[in-house]
């Protein structure tokens, strides 16, 4: 008959643990090791993260949006009845004379007028300049479509694109001129440089002269016509910003769930490679425990070799080398206990206690080599 084989040992999850006390602690020193140096290299890592994150946000937010039109509602004067405007302009040439008014008409004037009415016996009212009432209509006039900053007897400094095209045009309007006349403002310069421009030499275009007595009206500021695109450009400016930064803010929060992750799957990888290593080194010292519990109980098996991978090499073949010492020694003594025996069966001595008792010693060594 064949020998018969040996058992195969495979390791089982079950069976991890053969020597808790050693395996736990051992691992649980590498996890705690592991996690303090992974928070360490967080806490690091986080501090780089916020402060790049803080330069970055400041950098977006350090760009600057084009400004919203400054729309301003310049506020009415007093509003007074319509007086009566009037225009020097020279009647034409060619324009007939009016006709001669007659008797009829010389007698109308010859009577004296009517007594006016009470309310058109009151001296008129004067009207009170408002100074801030100039200022708004110097901002609605100048300021609409250039950046300025109207001061009482300063000079106004312009900022604009085209900035001399812009204050020459602004010249040539009479209202734009008597509203900084009415501020004292003596010169007008641009802010890119340049010469800078009198108001007192404004020559605006005349077309007629009209003299207002005393009159009232209210200035409706005119839109510059790109009113809506600079609208649309400012918020779609200021909505890349807020998502600029919203985007800069999830980095911030990615490299944070990432660091958390990493730490979490190494101290679990070095968990379960600490209780493999750790089981690899506890499995020959509880095979060897095994063996020599079976020797305490007079049981001398066979050693079998350890499992692939196992550590304790060295020790275990030590181990193996005395236990077979150990059983060689007890068929030895098997020998010379059944040449005793066969000695004193042959002398007709094998009744005597002494021999019985050493047929009882012979059965229970051969036992525990089989």
């Amino acid at each position: 008959m064949g020998a018969k084989p040996h058992p195969q040992y495979k390791r089982s999850w079950k069976n991890l643990l053969l020597n808790k006390r050693y395996q736990l602690r051992f691992t649980l020193f590498m996890v705690g090791i592991s996690a303090v140096l992974m928070a360490g290299l967080g806490v690091w890592v986080m501090k780089e993260a916020n402060d790049a994150t803080t330069v970055a946000k400041a950098r977006v937010i350090g760009e600057t949006c084009p400004k919203v039109p400054e729309v301003i509602e310049v506020p009415a004067m007093n509003e007074e009845a319509p007086v009566p405007m009037n225009i020097d302009e020279p009647a034409p040439a060619d324009e007939p004379a009016a006709p001669k008014a007659g008797a009829k008409d010389a007698k109308k004037k010859e009577e004296p007028a009517p007594a006016p009415a009470p309310e058109e016996a009151e001296a008129p009212r004067q009207v009170k300049k408002d100074p801030q009432a100039d200022f708004l209509t110097v901002k609605a006039l100048w300021c609409t479509d250039a950046e300025c900053k109207p001061e009482m007897a300063m000079p106004l400094i312009v900022k604009v694109k085209n900035c001399d095209e812009y204050v020459k045009k602004k010249l040539e309007d009479m209202m734009a001129v008597d509203a900084l006349k009415s501020l004292s403002i003596p010169v007008i310069k641009c802010e890119s440089g340049g010469e800078p421009y009198s108001v007192a030499d404004a020559e605006p275009i005349h077309h007629a002269t009209v003299q207002l007595e005393e009159s009232s009206m209210t200035i409706t500021p005119t839109l510059p016509t790109d009113f809506a695109d600079r609208i649309v450009s400012h918020h779609t400016c200021e909505m890349r910003q807020a998502s600029s930064i919203d985007s800069l803010e999830h980095g911030r929060l990615r490299i944070l769930w990432v660091l958390a992750g990493t730490g979490l799957l190494l101290m679990a990888g070095l968990a379960v490679y600490g209780l493999k290593m750790t089981h690899k080194v506890a499995g020959p010292l509880f095979k060897v425990s095994l063996y020599f519990a079976k020797m305490r109980d007079g049981r001398l098996d066979k050693v079998y070799n350890l499992r692939k991978g196992d550590q304790l090499v060295d020790f275990y073949e030590h181990f193996k080398t005395a236990h077979a010492g150990v059983v060689q020694m007890e068929r030895d003594d098997i020998e010379r206990v059944k040449a005793t025996i066969a000695a004193a069966e042959a002398a007709g001595m094998g009744d005597h206690p002494s021999i019985a008792e050493l047929r009882t010693l012979l059965a229970r060594k051969e036992k525990s080599v089989e």
